[in-house]
């Protein structure tokens, strides 16, 4: 599960209702269409909603938050979020340090350094806390002109 932290935060949220995915894409994970970064959050009815891992076929209309929207607030997400690299595990993540990007499979990998291409958006941790399991209280940024 992701989660925004930070009250208001779907008040200046950015939805794009006709988003739409090449490929099957699982709730909570995040895709990148035509530059922007949306988060996927499906409203999810029936018994559905219970499942773990469910993802939505390709085609389907989904819910995408433009993430962008959200720079310099605060995401909560669980740890089965994050792909880690060999030798890598939830130790290794350090708030105020550990950096984030997003793969291609729209989970979260630990970063070496933060993009540089503008408009690109990245995480930073800012702590470690419970959602469903185990879980990382990220920061947003978005690559400007001047960036940290």
């Amino acid at each position: 599960m992701i989660k925004e932290r930070t009250l208001g935060m779907m008040d200046v949220a950015k939805i794009n209702p006709v988003l739409t995915s090449v490929s099957a894409v699982a709730n909570y994970a995040f895709i990148v269409s035509d530059g922007v970064t949306y988060l996927v959050l499906q409203d999810v009815h029936g018994d559905d909603a219970y499942k773990e891992g469910l993802t939505f076929p390709a085609g389907t209309y989904l819910n995408g938050y433009d993430v962008s929207a959200w720079e310099n607030q605060e995401l909560v997400a669980d740890e089965k979020h994050i792909s880690y690299g060999a030798g890598e595990d939830y130790d290794d993540i350090v708030a105020g340090t550990t950096l984030f990007t997003i793969k291609a499979d729209g989970t979260l990998e630990i970063a070496d350094s933060a993009p540089k291409t503008l408009g690109t958006v990245y995480f930073k941790a800012v702590g470690k806390t419970t959602l469903t399991e185990k879980a990382v209280i990220l920061k947003v940024y978005v690559v400007g002109d001047a960036t940290e």
